[in-house]
């Protein structure tokens, strides 16, 4: 049994990135390399449930489920659109079952669309199905009044929470990333709409109250994918344009943000991004070589995120522990920018530190592909972006080589070109 922490403050409960395979129905939980199945997502429940049997909110942060999900639906002869709703809804029913008391916040990521990946588009009865699954844990006691319609829009809706002077924001930027391409036409830009609903939505604030920004994806520089490119391309999540014009909303507002909670990397982090903190959670699915794992929030009465604390499941074990908890950093257990930016200097000096958050940032796998050979890559990308990161991971060499041979090479191809067109006529003449 794990221990029940005793938190002075509001204890929130968040998941993300469960990357459910309802069609996986091995008996024993899922391990490396593979999605989550029904037997890992009942032991995560049980986890959750033993951290905290009662946590006033439960945060879903995407990417509910599994990976290439419509493939896995027509190889069962099932319909991508039907199979979805209803692992929705099974997903849906065991967090209402789990946790009966609890508020919820869901947002939708970029494996969550029948269509596929990176597919999802406005209003369509699919979200219109989703807003009825989930509006009755999201609109508990009249929480969230326009969630209805605001997520079968576009899967933008604020909603109140049980903190004082605390009000959540959530945003779709799916819309917004570097991998977007909707299903079908799409009349309207859902990428402006988006910021456009965030900058609205943070001026109507009630004076004194702050938000929670709740996406998906996180802004900045994608660190994984990057270490995968072998670091000579430096890979962002958001396109240019759409990452500065969200830079601006946040600079401007950050006073009015208190934090942010986003997933998607399957690795537990934080990064600082227009002045707002930015706490990643991790994924329930180990795809990536990572341990399941969740976090504990301890939530201040003013809206402030006191601490976190990483619960992880250690596969090869088969037992789910407490990993890992801000305070470890040793700059205080308030998650702000101050003690992101103190945190983040703690880790590039003190190895010991490196240490931990390296292992906290894969649950403590064995596997993953941070390292002491490749650390200052997600490091960097923690406050960093553009050339400012490049220059601070020591990737300038790299990222100029690859250019350097895409230009020789057009050089190359050019002259054969050339070449050709030249001793053709030569040959013919001849």
């Amino acid at each position: 049994m794990l221990p029940l922490p005793a938190f002075a403050d509001q204890s929130w409960l968040v998941v993300s990135d469960i990357h459910l395979n309802p069609f996986d129905r091995a008996p024993v939980p899922s391990s490396y390399g593979s999605d989550s199945d029904w037997a890992l997502w009942s032991s995560a429940l049980r986890a959750m449930r033993r951290a905290n049997p009662h946590p006033a909110v439960v945060v879903v942060a995407g990417d509910l489920l599994a990976h290439h999900f419509p493939n896995l639906a027509r190889a069962k002869r099932t319909l991508p659109e039907a199979a979805s709703e209803q692992t929705m809804r099974r997903i849906a029913q065991s967090l209402e079952q789990a946790f009966p008391r609890a508020q919820f916040l869901v947002t939708l990521g970029n494996n969550d669309d029948p269509c596929g990946d990176y597919r999802t588009a406005p209003g369509t009865p699919y979200l219109a199905a989703l807003a009825r699954i989930w509006e009755p844990l999201v609109d508990r006691d009249g929480a969230a009044s326009d969630f209805a319609q605001g997520f079968a829009h576009d899967g933008a809706y604020t909603a109140n929470l049980p903190v004082r002077g605390l009000r959540a924001v959530v945003l779709d930027d799916v819309y917004l990333s570097t991998g977007y391409h909707p299903c079908g036409r799409v009349a309207d830009d859902p990428a402006r709409e988006q910021l456009e609903y965030l900058s609205h939505a943070i001026a109507g604030l009630p004076r004194g109250t702050r938000a929670l920004l709740l996406a998906h994806i996180p802004p900045g520089v994608d660190a994984v994918s990057t270490l995968f490119a072998h670091r000579f391309l430096v890979i962002p999540f958001l396109r240019a344009g759409d990452e500065s014009a969200l830079r601006s909303i946040l600079q401007d507002e950050h006073g009015h943000i208190a934090f942010a909670l986003l997933g998607h990397v399957h690795r537990n982090d934080f990064r600082l991004f227009g002045g707002v903190p930015m706490l990643i959670a991790p994924s329930i699915s180990p795809i990536y070589n990572n341990n399941p794992a969740f976090l504990l929030l301890s939530v201040a009465p003013d809206g402030t995120l006191d601490d976190y604390t990483l619960y992880a499941d250690d596969l090869p074990a088969g037992a789910w522990t407490r990993l890992f908890d801000f305070g470890e950093y040793g700059v205080g257990r308030r998650f702000d920018a101050r003690t992101l930016v103190a945190a983040h200097a703690r880790i590039g000096r003190n190895e010991a530190l490196q240490q931990a958050w390296i292992a906290a940032l894969a649950g403590g796998a064995a596997r993953a592909e941070v390292n002491g050979a490749t650390w200052r890559t997600p490091w960097c990308a923690q406050l960093l972006d553009g050339s400012a990161f490049t220059r601070c991971a020591g990737l300038r060499a790299r990222v100029l080589v690859l250019p350097a041979i895409a230009v020789l090479l057009a050089i190359v191809i050019v002259a054969s070109l050339v070449l050709i067109f030249v001793r053709l006529p030569v040959r013919r003449r001849s």
